[in-house]
C-alpha cells in the first residue's frame, strides 16, 4: 500500500512538473498577455513576437509610404508652381510679340502704301514728261510743214507786204525757240532724286520723297502748260485747218443738215450752221490762215467770203452786210473778214458758216 502511495505522489509530482514546462512553453511564446474583463467574465488575449514584428513592418511600410507620398506632392506642386510661372512669363512674352507683330504690320502696310503712291507719281511724272516730249515733236513737225507749205504763198506775199511775209517766213523759227526756251526756262536743272537712293527704313523720308516728287510733277506740268499753250497759240495764227467759230458769241439756230433730215432743225437741206447774234452786227473772223478767193454778193447768200486753206479745206462766211477783203488776199486765223447782216435768203441778222474738205461738205461742230 505504501509503494502504491509513493508511486502515485511521484506520478503527480511528475505531471505538475510536466504542466509547468508545457506552462513555461505555451508562457515563452506568448510576449504580451492581456486579460479583458466583461459582464459575463474575462477573457485573455496572447500577443506574439511575430504580430508585434508585423505590426511594427506594417507601421514602417505605412508611414515610409506617408512620407513618400507627402514628398512626392510637394514635388509635384513645387514643379506645378515653377510650371505656371513660366506659362505666366510664356502668356507675357507672347502678349508683348503679338503687340510688336502688329506694330510691324502697321508700319508695313503704311510702307507699302507709300511705295504704291511713289510709284504711282513716278508714273504719272514719267508719262506727263513723256506727253511733253511728244508734244513738242508734234508741234515741231507742224511748224515745219507749215513752213514749208508756205513758202510759195510766202515769196508772192513779199511783194505786197515786206513786213508781213517776214513775219510769216521766220514763224517756224520763232515756234521752235519758244518750244527750247519755254521747255528749258522753266524746268532748269533736273533735280528729280533717284529712287533706288531713297532711304526705305522710315516712312518719313519716303514722305519727304514723294512730296518732292509732287513738286517736281506740279513744275513740269506748269512748264508744260505754258510751253504748249504758247506754241498752240502761235501755230493758231498761221494754222490753215478751220478750227472753231467765225464769232465769238452766238447761237447755233439752224444745224447742219446735208440730207434733210426731218428730225434735225426745220428739216430743210441746210449744208452749214447758222449762227444768230440775236439782231446784233458783229465782226466775222476767219477760222484758218488762207487766202480770199472769193469776195461778192449772190440772191441766196447775199454778201459772202469764200477762203481758201491750201489743203484741201476751204471755208465760206454769207449773209453778211459788209465784206472787208478782197479776192487774193491773205489772211490768218483771227483776221476780221466781214460783219454779219441779213442779206439774201436770210430772215434774220446772222452768219452762215460752211466747211469743205475736197468738195465735200463737213459739220463745223466736228471741226469746235
Amino acid at each position: 500500500m505504501a509503494e502504491n502511495e509513493n508511486f502515485s505522489k511521484d506520478n503527480n509530482t511528475e505531471t505538475i512538473q510536466t504542466e509547468n514546462t508545457q506552462a513555461e512553453a505555451k508562457a515563452d511564446k506568448h510576449l504580451i498577455t492581456l486579460h479583458l474583463s466583461h459582464k459575463n467574465g474575462s477573457k485573455t488575449l496572447h500577443l506574439k513576437k511575430g504580430h508585434l514584428i508585423a505590426a511594427s513592418v506594417a507601421a514602417l511600410l505605412v508611414l515610409g509610404g506617408g512620407a513618400y507620398a507627402g514628398v512626392s506632392y510637394l514635388q509635384a506642386q513645387s514643379r506645378l508652381t515653377n510650371s505656371q510661372q513660366q506659362l505666366a512669363e510664356m502668356e507675357k512674352e507672347n502678349r508683348k510679340l503679338t503687340q510688336r507683330t502688329e506694330i510691324l504690320e502697321n508700319e508695313n502696310e503704311e510702307y507699302t502704301q507709300h511705295i504704291n503712291e511713289i510709284q504711282m507719281k513716278t508714273e504719272e511724272l514719267e508719262n506727263k514728261m513723256t506727253e511733253l516730249e511728244n508734244t513738242k515733236q508734234s508741234l515741231a513737225e507742224e511748224i515745219n510743214n507749215m513752213s514749208g507749205t508756205s513758202t510759195d504763198s510766202t515769196a508772192t506775199a513779199s511783194a505786197e507786204n515786206g513786213d508781213t511775209a517776214c513775219a510769216e517766213a521766220n514763224l517756224s523759227t520763232a515756234c521752235l525757240s519758244i518750244l527750247e526756251n519755254g521747255s528749258t526756262s522753266q524746268s532748269g536743272e533736273k533735280t528729280f532724286t533717284t529712287i533706288v537712293t531713297t532711304s526705305y527704313n522710315k516712312a518719313t523720308s519716303l514722305s519727304a520723297q514723294l512730296d518732292k516728287m509732287n513738286v517736281m510733277l506740279d513744275l513740269t506740268g506748269a512748264s508744260f502748260v505754258d510751253v504748249a499753250t504758247n506754241v498752240t497759240e502761235t501755230l493758231a495764227q498761221y494754222s490753215n485747218v478751220p478750227m472753231g467759230y467765225p464769232l465769238e458769241e452766238y447761237v447755233i439756230s439752224t444745224e447742219f443738215n446735208p440730207d434733210g433730215n426731218a428730225a434735225i432743225s426745220d428739216g430743210r437741206v441746210h449744208k452749214g450752221v447758222d449762227l444768230s447774234t440775236r439782231s446784233q452786227i458783229v465782226p466775222i473772223s476767219a477760222t484758218a490762215a488762207g487766202t480770199v478767193v472769193e469776195a461778192t454778193y449772190h440772191d441766196d447768200y447775199g454778201y459772202y467770203v469764200k477762203i481758201d486753206h491750201g489743203n484741201g479745206f476751204t471755208t465760206l462766211y454769207a449773209h453778211n452786210s459788209e465784206n472787208l477783203v478782197e479776192v487774193g488776199d491773205t489772211v490768218k486765223k483771227g483776221d476780221v473778214i466781214a460783219m454779219t447782216g441779213s442779206t439774201g435768203m436770210s430772215t434774220g441778222i446772222h452768219c452762215h458758216y460752211e466747211i469743205q474738205l475736197n468738195g465735200i461738205y463737213q459739220n463745223p461742230k466736228d471741226y469746235e
